[in-house]
């Protein structure tokens, strides 16, 4: 609507007088203080209307003898309504006098002209009459109060984010009171979050201008993040990491009172059984299911987590000796009658171990350990029963103390090996590089996941040998690919805090890429997001210094990490965990997490990797929102190296999944 020239405005002027006098009209003095920014456009006065929609105009003008005279002049129009984005400037010989102000009759926002302006009064009320437009017309609530907090001045915005007119609020009181940075939330009587932002005016006596936003969708999923950093997301109850801080108090607690700390480790009986004759949506609705029931049975003190898959823990403190034994009971009871999932009823148990402190542990782990082992007694036991803990956390140690000897040994006799799970690129449709996991052949036992032995490769330091072997073993292995896979197909690795926080750490990776005549691009080195938002750049500074590596921010979902340290650490990928993905595309939660992750990504120049895609409809969802890269069963699932060259260069799969990619 607006043209400049150079860089003045060009102002296309409708006006309406409707004033009869003698003398010179409002189009003649237009027309003398009309020039290459102003561009006078006459309408009468019933056509005002039809030409303020059909004429692109950047003002209008109305011109009378007085304000009431305009009224009656525009019986139909409303002034206050007339143009609400567009300057409105008002040419009156009266001057407004001060009972139409004081009656709010003035229109809000316009000026006022005397009929003998000139041309640069002109501009200048158009000018003017910009800014008062701006202040209106902001989104935001803006209000000048005066040195005692009455409001001097308010916008719309200001009296519809406080539920008041703009008249109402002229004169209120207002308690901004904010912190340090002037901001303060407050929220509404309708629930809504209101963030101020005040800004002193110490040289017009103490007042201060307030900006007033709508902070409800912000501060909403923010409560959300948090509360996802501490909950499940399926069954909303408590996670690992809420029962870890809850247990430690515990335990403080009873040393504090010489109390008492029961866990109770609970594992559903059958539940394997149930998600592969039912599907996984049948097993979600039973752990839905079971949470409710046993949260119904769940005493005031007592905490109920959800630590992974089917297993559960719950947490008692401050009862007498022996009592352990009839908690457990009573949730043994709470699934004696059958489950409702969904339009199938199941019947299923709970195996339950229970250990006490002080007396089968004397920390948080060994606790939960203890607890562990007695849960999987109870289930070479016959089931659906609890058994307490028999040893105290010594005897887990020894069977860790086992556990280390194995993975020596098997470092030796060479039962690691790498599978290979391919990564899809969404833009341009093609698979451009693969994650390597780790599987241990553990003699008599069978093929373990890290899952089951990383803690202890850990805690005995082992980690350190195990994630050499694999990155040497990845490089080797990547370096032969490139010869059928091209020069830019890359594979990604985990990376362990301890490896993370070695001090030769930097060296002995280039060492290995070097030696397999690859670049830092070629591996891309992924670090929990609990192990990054612990480190904070202590180690991650001097890692990516040294060598350039690519590094990821694997298993995000918790919101461990802030804005602030995203953009400060040296990262260039967000990887999102499957439980992220696994509610897309129907679960709103989940749905709004990763749009807004994939937009953090985006904000912050980093590649979006998706992990646990199962179904079409996640990929389509993905690909929608803008993901870059994503793995899963749908595409494949883990494979032997001697595999991947040929399911990546499959046109087949491909051409299976082009419904979802376009």
């Amino acid at each position: 609507m607006s043209s400049y020239e150079g860089h003045r405005q060009h102002w296309r002027i409708l006006f309406v007088d409707t004033a009869v006098r003698t003398g010179e009209s409002l189009s003649e003095r237009l027309a003398s203080t009309a020039t290459v920014a102003i561009d006078p456009h006459p309408v009468d006065a019933q056509h005002l209307s039809t030409a303020l929609q059909t004429t692109a105009a950047d003002a209008v003008l109305l011109a009378a003898w007085s304000l009431d005279a305009l009224t009656r002049a525009l019986p139909d129009c409303d002034l206050a309504t007339l143009a609400p984005e567009l300057p409105l400037l008002l040419v009156l010989d009266a001057p407004p006098d001060e009972a139409n102000v004081l009656d709010d009759r003035w229109p809000t926002g316009c000026v006022w002209l005397r009929r003998d302006f000139g041309r640069g009064e002109l501009l200048a009320a158009l000018g003017q009459a910009q800014i008062n437009l701006a202040f209106a017309a902001n989104p935001d609530g803006v209000l000048l109060l005066e040195a005692d907090q009455r409001v001097a001045l308010a916008n719309p915005a200001a009296g519809r984010l406080l539920g008041r007119t703009t008249a109402d609020l002229h004169g209120h009181r207002l308690d901004l009171s904010g912190d340090d940075q002037g901001i303060q939330e407050w929220t509404a009587p309708d629930g809504r979050t209101l963030e101020w932002k005040s800004r002193a005016l110490p040289r017009a006596g103490g007042a201060a201008v307030v900006s007033l936003h709508d902070a409800t969708e912000r501060r909403a999923a923010a409560r959300a993040l948090e509360f996802r950093a501490e909950h499940d997301t399926l069954t909303g109850l408590p996670n690992s990491v809420r029962l870890h801080q809850e247990l430690n108090s515990a335990l403080a607690r009873a040393d504090r009172d010489g109390g008492r700390v029961a866990v109770l480790y609970l594992d559903l009986d059958g539940f394997k059984q149930i998600n592969d004759a039912f599907g996984h949506d049948v097993g979600d609705a039973v752990l839905i299911a079971v949470a409710q029931r046993l949260t119904a049975v769940r005493r005031s003190g007592e905490l109920l987590a959800r630590v992974g898959g089917d297993e559960l823990v719950m947490l008692a403190e401050s009862f007498p000796p022996g009592f352990e034994s009839r908690i457990a009971e009573r949730v043994l009871g709470a699934l004696d009658a059958p489950l409702q999932a969904g339009e199938r009823t199941l019947q299923l148990g709970l195996s339950i171990g229970v250990a006490v402190y002080p007396d089968h542990a004397s920390d948080a782990e060994g606790l939960l350990r203890v607890a562990d082992e007695a849960m999987y007694a109870a289930k070479r036991s016959g089931r659906d029963t609890y058994r307490l803990a028999s040893t105290h956390a010594d005897a887990v140690s020894q069977r860790r103390q086992e556990l280390t000897a194995g993975l020596k040994q098997g470092l030796l006799r060479g039962e690691f090996e790498l599978l290979y799970q391919p990564l899809l690129d969404l833009k341009r449709a093609r698979f451009v590089g693969a994650e390597a996991l780790l599987r241990w052949h553990r003699p008599t036992v069978g093929v373990l996941h890290p899952a089951q032995f990383l803690d202890v490769a850990e805690t005995s330091g082992l980690i350190l040998e195990i994630g050499d072997w694999v990155l040497d073993r990845l490089c080797a292995q990547l370096a032969q690919w490139r010869w059928v896979l091209g020069e830019d197909f890359f594979v990604c690795a985990n990376l362990s805090a301890a490896q993370l926080r070695r001090a030769d750490f930097a060296g002995r990776f280039r060492r290995v890429l070097h030696s397999h005549g690859l670049t830092s691009a070629a591996v891309r080195l992924e670090v929990s997001e609990s192990i990054m938002a612990q480190e904070l750049g202590r180690a991650l500074g001097d890692v990516t210094a040294a060598t350039d590596m690519y590094l990821a921010v694997d298993d995000v979902s918790q919101g461990m990490l802030s804005l602030r340290n995203i953009s400060s650490l040296p990262i260039r990928s967000l990887k999102l965990d499957h439980s992220l993905v696994a509610g897309l595309p129907n679960d709103t939660l989940s749905a709004q997490l990763v749009e807004a992750l994939i937009a953090i990504g985006r904000t912050f120049g980093l590649s979006v990797v998706a992990e646990g895609v199962e179904n079409a409809e996640q990929l389509q969802f993905l690909r929608q929102r803008g993901c870059d890269y994503c793995q899963g069963f749908l595409l494949s699932a883990p494979v032997a190296a001697t595999d991947l060259p040929g399911l990546v260069n499959a046109p087949e799969l491909l051409r299976g999944l082009l419904p979802a990619l376009s």
